[in-house]
C-alpha cells in the first residue's frame, strides 16, 4: 500500500507539469515524454559522478526547464506548431538521454571509485634514493589506488517502514505549495489570464513569447523533476522511461479534477496529487487481478487512451446539455418559444 501510495506521488508531481501546459497555459505541449527520461538520466549521472541527490533533482529540474523553454521558442519565434515543436525537443532528447547515460539504461552505483597516477614514493611506499645513506627498511606495501570517492546516500532508502513516503510527502506539499504561492502574485495571474485570452494579455504590455517561455519552462521543470525523483526511488534510468508519459499525465489530471469536486483549491494544483495516488491504486488492482478478465500489463496504455476519450466526450455532451438549458431559458423569458 505504501509503495502505491509513494508512487502515485511520483506521478502526480509529473502531472501538475501536464496540468500547467494543458490547463494553466493552454497549450498541447509534447515535450513531457523526454523531459521526463531527461530528469532521470541526467539526475542519474550525476548522482554517479559524486554530487548529492538534492544538487542533482536540481540540476535536472533546470535542464527540464531548458527543454520546455526551447520548445516554446520553436513555437513563438520560428512559428512552428507547438504540437510539432514538443515532439521535435522529445526527439532531440532521446539521442541526448542516449549521450548522458551511455547507453539505454543507467543504474545507481553504490560506491563510485577513481584512481589517479601518482609519484613513485606514494605507489611504492618509500624514498627510491633512501638506500643510498640508510640501511633498507622494509617498504610498505603498495597502494593500487590512491584515492577512493564514496558516492553521496541515496534519499530513498527502499524500505516500507514509510520514511520514502514521508519524503515524498514533503517534496509535493513544497512544491505544491510554491506553486500556489507563484500563482497568486502578479506573475503568475499573468500566465493564468494568458492561457485563457492571450491577445487580451497583449494588449497589457506582456509579450506572448514571454508567457510561453515561463508557462512551459515550468510545466516541464515539474516533469523533469519527478523523473529524476523517480530514477532515485526506482534505482535506475531507462531512455524508454518516459515513454507516453503524456497521455498518462492527461488521464491522471482529468481523474483527479472528476473527484476533486473543489477545483479552486490552489488553483486545482491538488486534484493531479490525488488523481496521481488513485491512478496507481487502479492500476495495482487492474495488474494484480486483470487476468481473470484476460486483461494484460500491454493493454493499460490503450485503456488510458480511451479513458481520456471518454471524459473528453463525455465533458462535451455535458456541455451540449447545458448550452441547450440555457437556449430554452433564453427563448422562454425572451418571449420565444423553445424548441430542441
Amino acid at each position: 500500500m505504501l509503495g502505491i501510495v509513494e508512487q502515485g506521488l511520483i506521478l502526480g508531481l509529473m502531472s501538475i507539469g501536464v496540468f500547467i501546459s494543458f490547463r494553466i497555459v493552454n497549450m498541447a505541449d509534447l515535450t513531457v515524454d523526454g523531459t521526463f527520461a531527461l530528469g532521470g538520466a541526467l539526475c542519474v549521472r550525476l548522482f554517479s559522478l559524486g554530487l548529492n541527490a538534492p544538487v542533482s533533482l536540481l540540476l535536472s529540474l533546470l535542464a527540464g526547464a531548458g527543454a520546455g523553454i526551447l520548445t516554446g521558442f520553436l513555437h513563438r519565434k520560428l512559428k512552428i506548431n507547438v504540437l510539432l515543436a514538443g515532439i521535435l525537443v522529445m526527439t532531440m532528447l532521446y539521442s541526448i538521454n542516449l549521450r548522458i547515460m551511455n547507453g539505454p539504461n543507467l543504474p545507481i552505483p553504490k560506491t563510485s571509485v577513481s584512481a589517479s597516477l601518482g609519484t613513485f614514493e606514494q605507489v611504492a611506499g618509500k624514498d627510491p634514493l633512501a638506500d643510498l645513506f640508510e640501511p633498507s627498511a622494509p617498504a610498505a606495501a603498495p597502494q593500487k589506488e590512491i584515492a577512493k570517492h564514496r558516492t553521496f546516500e541515496n534519499i530513498f532508502l527502499g524500505t516500507a517502514d514509510g520514511q520514502d513516503l514521508l519524503l515524498l510527502s514533503a517534496i509535493v506539499l513544497i512544491c505544491v505549495a510554491l506553486t500556489g504561492l507563484f500563482l497568486r502574485t502578479e506573475l503568475g495571474t499573468a500566465l493564468r489570464g494568458f492561457g485563457t485570452n492571450p491577445s487580451g494579455l497583449e494588449s497589457f504590455g506582456l509579450p506572448k513569447t514571454l508567457m510561453t517561455l515561463l508557462g512551459l519552462g515550468l510545466a516541464n521543470a515539474f516533469v523533469s523533476l519527478s523523473g529524476g525523483i523517480f530514477a532515485l526511488y526506482s534505482g535506475f534510468a531507462d531512455v524508454t522511461m518516459g515513454q507516453g508519459m503524456i497521455v498518462t499525465g492527461l488521464a491522471v489530471v482529468m481523474l483527479g479534477e472528476i473527484l476533486f469536486v473543489r477545483r479552486k483549491l490552489v488553483y486545482g494544483i491538488f486534484a493531479p496529487i490525488l488523481g496521481g495516488i488513485v491512478y496507481q491504486g487502479i492500476l495495482a488492482v487492474v495488474m494484480r487481478y486483470g487476468y481473470r478478465i484476460g486483461f494484460r500489463a500491454s493493454d493499460m496504455k490503450l485503456l488510458t487512451a480511451l479513458f481520456i476519450v471518454a471524459v473528453i466526450g463525455f465533458g462535451l455532451i455535458q456541455t451540449k446539455k447545458r448550452m441547450k438549458g440555457k437556449f430554452r431559458l433564453s427563448t422562454i423569458f425572451g418571449g420565444g418559444v423553445g424548441r430542441d
